[in-house]
């Protein structure tokens, strides 16, 4: 051992790559998972439906455990959060990805792992600004007053009571 070096950084590396592996692994299960976001039935007239949203679909699950998906492919109609969430959880994939690789085929050379390792950091960022986005545009979607059914509705203006029958037919006619 050279003079000056620490015994215990071998174990540390391996520690961080064993973070970093399973982090990433994580990472490509939430981005092709479909339950980012879930509902339950107290905003339905149907209560015994469970809605559940994800990067790539809406779905609803009855209590009989059918379970019926709408694709969400559309560019246009929908938001740009849930736009935003997709492209960060991508691109965090494919940073890990490059820069496990790059950190695995690097051998002793420093400057590759380094650059591997602050790809994987990049990655890392990535994916908690994808769940961050989401989860605050959901929030807010739901929260928001211009969409329908997210707020409770505006009262009314008093209507003037009802003409009393005796008005209409006069005092005790109506039985």
């Amino acid at each position: 051992m050279a003079p000056g070096a620490c015994p215990q950084a071998p174990v540390a590396a391996l520690a961080a790559v064993a973070v970093a592996v399973s982090g990433w692994g994580l990472l490509v299960a939430a981005v092709a998972a479909g339950v980012w976001g879930m509902g339950g039935g107290q905003t339905s007239a149907v209560t015994a439906v469970i809605v559940t949203r994800g990067l790539w679909a809406d779905c609803g699950t009855d209590a009989s455990g059918v379970v019926s998906c709408v694709p969400l492919v559309s560019l246009v109609s929908l938001p740009g959060y849930l736009h935003g969430s997709r492209a960060l959880a991508v691109l965090g994939a494919a940073l890990g990805a490059l820069g496990g690789l790059l950190g695995a085929l690097a051998g002793p050379r420093k400057g590759p792992r380094a650059a591997g390792g602050a790809l994987l950091l990049l990655a890392g960022l990535c994916s908690v600004g994808s769940a961050l986005w989401f989860g605050l545009g959901s929030a807010h979607e739901f929260f928001e007053p211009s969409v329908m059914g997210t707020s409770p509705a505006p009262r009314a203006a008093a209507a003037p009571p009802p003409p009393a029958l005796g008005d209409k037919y006069g005092r005790n006619e109506y039985v």
